[in-house]
C-alpha cells in the first residue's frame, strides 16, 4: 500500500513567509506612529495636572516636553486649548501619514483631550 507523503511543499512555505514579512513590515512601520500618539497623550496628561495655567504656558509646557520625548507629529500651535478661570481643557486632533512604498499610505487619524473643559466638541472640524 502507498502512503502520500503529508506536508507543506516549498512554495507553500515560500508563500507564508511571504505573507509574514509583509506582516512584520508593517508592523514595524505602525509602532513607532502609535508610541508617539502614546506619548502625546502622556504630555497632554501631564500639562493639564495644574488647572491654573494660561494658554501660553500650556503651550510651552507641550514644546518642552515635546522636544526632550522628540514629539514630531504635533507641534504647539496645533493643540487646542481652553482655559477659562480654575479650569483648563487640552486636545489634540491630527492625522499621521505613513508611506509603505512608491503609491501606498497608511492614513491614521488621532484625537485626545484631558482637563475639564470638552475641547474637541467645540472645535468640530
Amino acid at each position: 500500500m502507498k502512503r502520500s507523503q503529508g506536508g507543506f511543499s516549498f512554495l507553500v512555505l515560500l508563500a507564508f513567509a511571504m505573507l509574514a514579512a509583509v506582516v512584520l513590515f508593517v508592523v514595524l512601520k505602525v509602532v513607532p506612529v502609535y508610541t508617539e500618539y502614546g506619548a502625546i497623550k502622556r504630555t497632554i496628561d501631564d500639562i493639564v495636572v495644574d488647572q491654573e495655567q494660561t494658554e501660553h504656558e500650556v503651550r510651552r509646557a507641550y514644546e518642552n516636553n515635546a522636544i526632550v520625548q522628540d514629539i514630531k507629529a504635533v507641534k504647539r500651535d496645533q493643540l487646542l486649548v481652553i482655559s477659562s478661570g480654575n479650569k483648563l481643557g487640552v486636545g489634540v486632533r491630527y492625522d499621521a501619514d505613513l508611506p509603505v512604498m512608491k503609491d501606498i499610505k497608511l492614513v491614521f487619524h488621532f484625537e485626545y483631550q484631558a482637563g475639564n473643559i470638552p475641547v474637541l466638541q467645540e472645535q468640530q472640524q
